[in-house]
């Protein structure tokens, strides 16, 4: 079977090099026009002095980027109306007091817009605070939507800290930033693990002078986001999102670092055999597992993650490939019938360690890759094989990171992908020394004590850098200008999503207050976004009710 994954259709029948081509090309245009006019709006708001309306388009411009790839990965107009609005909320306290070495971070002070049951995010920032012990860990959500794991809840209790959710308290955005801005004045550094459009914090924290050091953790280093001129040090997880960092971003130098993502150290619970036998998977089987979210096994120009693997499962009838997180795939039928159903598509799953107790290689999720699962994986000594069939241009697309590198099998092309996959089933003693190799790796880099020696440089290197400047000047690199060669030509295949712009303002409208609010929900009416009573009554209601109701639930 050949496949040809590594650009998108109009490409493939021109016979270019790289997949930028006027489809493209006209693609993000029309993205970026999109996105431009919600800036627009965000700064007329400004100009009009209309504080929540201007956060409001700002944010709805970073949803609008992080949906549809627009050639930016930052906007210098937008950082710009952050810091305008925040210097226009009054504050009257006095200039914050920093602690003058890492030592004197005490309390740490870590923001989420919101947490889920999966997903590395989540779990990453609970293995954060208990990694560190000799500090009391907090947490502030902007956004509750109801849940808050277990773990999480563990994590801020044995650590002596509080958990503040902001959008159940009566007020708006604007009223939520003040109460940020005050409960982060109550430790001595903040870490913001926040989504890509989360105007609250960044509003909050642009006052450098007002609150703790802000360390900007790059989870979403594929993506658009807003903060580049807020973070006092942003922390990127690998090597490829630095690059992005400083050369599409505008972050300084000094100001960008590297930390591995820290994971669990490995306490296996059940042999190989048990976990077979509890999952109901053959005992003598060669198992590939992978595990990621839903949307990391998207199709590619009709070529589906199941397709990958016929050739393979074909020339090895005694593999099977058990795929945690695809869910039941429709179009995954014929390539699992081709292999008398060896390929399985699972549900998502919180917490996947059955699976990879009962593995005997990990493959990567593809077309987007799932680096934190990797790296548990490797924790269980299974080799980890990645696919990566694009220039190195585009190597944000790929596993680049700290422990994985040199460690997990890196394929660039479907043949070498075939080769390295067959000699793993059919050669356990490499298979074994593979999996030694990167359990050394990611154990030394991305669990404790390791990994408090990278946490610890990050905290020292924003001792010693002075405050940001607020406004910051302009990046040479100008972040605003679309770009449209790698990785913007292929972004859209990968990460593209669709979401009406109107659904993502009714999404937000719940954070204004009452007459912003109106406002704009006569405007829907009148478009006939807004459909029936129930949702008439719905978007009426402020957040904090809202939350409010989500959280007496519980």
């Amino acid at each position: 079977m050949k496949l040809d994954l590594a650009s998108p259709p109009e490409t493939q029948a021109a016979g270019q090099a790289s997949s930028e081509s006027p489809a493209s090309t006209a693609r993000i245009k029309a993205n970026f026009a999109r996105f431009e006019a919600q800036v627009t709006l965000s700064e007329k708001a400004l100009a009009s002095g209309r504080l929540e309306e201007a956060m409001m388009y700002a944010s709805l411009a970073a949803a609008v980027a992080t949906h549809k790839h627009c050639g930016v990965f930052a906007s210098w107009r937008l950082e710009r109306v952050i810091h305008a609005v925040s210097a226009a909320i009054p504050d009257r306290t006095p200039s914050f007091a920093r602690a003058t070495s890492a030592a004197g971070y005490k309390r740490v002070l870590h923001v989420v817009s919101e947490v889920s049951p999966v997903g590395g995010l989540t779990r990453m920032i609970s293995r954060w605070m208990a990694a560190d012990p000799s500090r009391s860990h907090s947490l502030a959500m902007t956004r509750f939507r109801g849940f808050v794991p277990q773990h999480m809840k563990d994590a801020v209790a044995s650590r002596g800290g509080k958990i503040h959710i902001l959008n159940t308290e009566i007020g708006s955005a604007l009223g939520n930033v003040g109460r940020l801005r005050d409960i982060a004045r109550g430790h001595d550094l903040v870490i913001l693990h926040i989504h890509c459009e989360d105007m609250v914090p960044l509003v909050a924290f642009a006052r450098p002078d007002k609150v703790p050091p802000v360390l900007f953790l790059n989870h979403a280093d594929h993506i658009f986001w807003l903060g580049s001129s807020v973070g006092h040090v942003v922390i990127n997880l690998r090597d490829a999102a630095g690059d992005i960092s400083i050369s599409r971003r505008g972050v300084s130098p000094e100001r960008s670092t590297l930390m591995p993502t820290v994971v669990e150290p490995v306490v296996r619970r059940l042999s190989k055999a048990d976990a077979r036998t509890k999952l109901g998977l053959d005992p003598d089987a060669t198992i590939m597992v992978s595990v990621a979210r839903t949307a990391k096994y998207r199709s590619v120009n009709g070529v589906t993650f199941a397709d990958l693997h016929i050739d393979l499962l074909k020339k090895h009838p005694e593999a099977q490939l058990v795929v945690v997180g695809s869910g039941p795939m429709a179009d995954w039928k014929p390539a699992q019938d081709a292999v008398g159903g060896r390929i399985v598509g699972l549900p998502e799953q919180p917490d996947p360690w059955t699976y990879f107790e009962a593995a005997d290689i990990c493959v990567d999720s593809y077309p987007f890759v799932s680096s934190t699962s990797l790296m548990e994986a490797a924790g269980y000594g299974l080799p980890m094989v990645t696919l990566f069939i694009a220039p190195d241009e585009a190597r944000i697309f790929g596993i680049n990171h700290v422990g994985l590198v040199g460690t997990a099998l890196s394929a660039r092309s479907m043949p070498e992908y075939n080769t390295i996959l067959s000699r793993l089933i059919a050669d356990p003693a490499y298979r074994e020394a593979v999996g030694r190799a990167g359990e050394k790796a990611v154990v030394g880099a991305h669990t404790p004590p390791g990994w408090l020696d990278w946490m610890e440089a990050a905290f020292q290197r924003s001792v010693e850098l002075p405050p940001i400047a607020s406004p910051s000047p302009e990046p040479a690199c100008a972040p605003d200008r679309p770009r449209f060669g790698e990785p913007d030509c292929r972004h859209e295949e990968i990460f593209g999503a669709d979401e009406p712009l109107s659904n993502l303002t009714k999404d937000y409208m719940g954070l204004l207050s009452l007459g912003p609010r109106l406002r704009l929900w006569a405007a829907l009416r009148r478009s006939g976004d807004i459909r029936g009573l129930s949702e008439t009554l719905r978007l009426l209601l402020p957040e904090w009710v809202k939350s409010r109701l989500r959280r007496m639930k519980k």
